[in-house]
């Protein structure tokens, strides 16, 4: 199976050239197909070719350029790679003349072959070539220049797997079938694994021919592009080892395009071809996606469960304190990844790595305007305080459907601020010390003076706990209440939620006034001062 579907491959740089190997150790004919990316690859391997033909024509016409040595040896490497890492069965490379003497050749076979590509393809003719099938100019190379191109590339091979194949043009140069044979033995006499015998015209004869007079024991491989009439079966019976179908997959995909791009502005929209066309899922499958999905579920914490962090808005009359950055940090801190904050007056300052959501009047607007698919939980932090990482990691490790941060370090009987929530919670306390239950303290109440302390200004839902805060958020919409995320914790008391408190006795700040704000500042100065 390949990348393209369920399985990952093996590793061509060993197995490519040994599968190659054992097609044509195999009865039967082997059967390739050109491509020009990863993609097309894909598509002939699903279909049931035995390999790849990473076709020089099909290259250099999707970079919109002749097929006439334009495109480097780099180039066209680096597709036959990108053809090689996403399929299973092996790649021949269509190497052109070689890109240059035998040094030129040498080095191509150490890239070719590192990159494990399993066989390469190299014409006899001179560099740069053209294409075969271009009339004019068919220049061919000296029989002795050729042979010494072959076993150079025998020569800088790594291991013997590696197939080199020897194409024979002469019956394109129209220097004649006596021509080919000498050719084809003086190649296979200096170390071809295969010869590649190539012709143009509409008939087989001159194929089959030669396939006739040929004796030696190394495989032909033939390309049937124009005389198209005479089948696999019928030329492997001839003697022919591989055929190559080495451009039919560039020229479907420019009639099957021509006519749907066509078609799209004729008919002013795609509803006509949507029937003809692979829908989405196919390309999907093709991208690899079934393996990725996999792979995510086995190794990426899906993003839906990871823990979120909302930064809301506080009271409305807190002035813009300008520590969104310092939030978003403290958060991270914490290890939430994803930071968001409802646009404000420091909107313009928002860190990069914070996602600006649209502004809102109050933190319930802000509830109702988030998704409910916080699988791992959501944690909301009140505008108008600052909590550092510390307080807000035990905040997330609490557990529960909902906790709250909780400061017990005044304890009770103290006047709070006016814009305080104060909580009782069901811990005890003796002597300036506290022990909750065993399974942490609770909020029973908000209450007043006896109150054990005060609400921080952080609280944390699960996907259940976010529900039923959505509720009371809905609740408050419909009445046409605003809210801050103490009001809506009010709500959720008043209506029998049990509330999880994380106590703390430091690490927070309120910026609910311009004192506060100011005094904020101010440590934080001291605090980066003493670093």
């Amino acid at each position: 199976m390949t990348t393209g579907t369920t399985e990952a491959r093996g590793d061509h740089r060993t197995t490519g050239a040994r599968q190659l190997r054992d097609l044509f150790a195999r009865p039967g004919t082997v059967r390739i197909i050109g491509a020009h990316n990863p993609l097309g690859a894909r598509l002939a391997e699903r279909a049931g070719f035995d390999g790849v033909w990473s076709s020089g024509l099909e290259v250099s016409a999707s970079q919109g350029v002749p097929d006439t040595d334009i495109l480097t040896m780099s180039e066209l490497l680096a597709t036959a790679t990108s053809l090689a890492a996403a399929v299973d069965v092996p790649v021949v490379a269509d190497c052109d003349a070689g890109y240059g003497n035998a040094h030129n050749v040498m080095n191509m076979i150490r890239r070719y072959e590192a990159a494990g590509i399993a066989g390469v393809s190299i014409e006899d003719k001179r560099f740069p070539k053209v294409n075969s099938f271009i009339p004019g100019r068919q220049e061919l190379a000296p029989i002795a220049e050729f042979c010494g191109k072959l076993r150079a590339a025998k020569a800088a091979q790594t291991t013997p797997d590696l197939m080199v194949i020897a194409r024979i043009e002469a019956l394109i140069a129209g220097w004649g079938m006596d021509e080919a044979l000498r050719r084809g033995e003086a190649y296979a006499a200096a170390g071809a694994d295969a010869v590649l015998i190539h012709a143009k015209g509409t008939s087989p004869e001159p194929v089959l021919r030669f396939l006739e007079r040929w004796t030696l024991p190394t495989p032909v491989v033939v390309v049937p592009t124009t005389y198209h009439t005479i089948t696999a079966t019928e030329l492997a019976e001839a003697g022919a080892k591989m055929v190559i179908y080495a451009n039919h997959g560039l020229r479907a995909g420019i009639a099957a395009v021509t006519e749907t791009f066509a078609s799209i502005l004729r008919d002013d929209r795609t509803t006509g071809i949507e029937d003809r066309i692979a829908p989405l899922s196919t390309v999907f499958d093709l991208q690899g996606m079934p393996l990725q999905k996999r792979h995510e579920a086995e190794f990426i914490t899906p993003y839906a469960g990871r823990a979120r962090a909302v930064v809301v808005p506080g009271r409305p009359t807190a002035p813009a304190a300008g520590l969104l950055a310092e939030q978003s940090a403290a958060l991270r801190r914490a290890d939430i990844e994803s930071v968001s904050a409802t646009a404000g007056d420091d909107a313009a300052r928002a860190p990069q790595d914070v996602t600006l959501l649209p502004a809102q009047a109050d933190a319930t607007g802000a509830v109702l305007a988030l998704d409910d698919d916080a699988l791992s939980g959501t944690v909301l932090v009140s505008g108008d305080v600052f909590v550092e990482g510390e307080p807000l990691r035990r905040l997330v490790a609490a557990g529960g459907d909902i906790a709250v941060l909780v400061d017990v370090s005044d304890g009770p009987g103290v006047e709070r601020r006016a814009d305080a929530l104060p909580l009782t919670l069901d811990s005890t306390a003796r002597g300036g010390r506290r022990l909750g239950g065993a399974s942490g303290s609770e909020v029973l109440a908000v209450a007043g003076p006896e109150a054990d302390g005060e609400f921080a200004g952080a609280a944390a839902f699960s996907a259940q706990g976010f529900a039923a805060l959505r509720q009371v958020a809905e609740k408050r919409r419909a009445d046409g209440t605003e809210g801050t995320l103490a009001d809506l914790l009010t709500d959720l008391l008043a209506a029998g939620h049990r509330v999880g408190a994380v106590e703390i006795g430091s690490g927070w700040l309120e910026l609910r006034t311009a004192q506060d704000i100011a005094r904020a500042t101010e440590l934080f100065a001291t605090r980066e001062g003493g670093q």
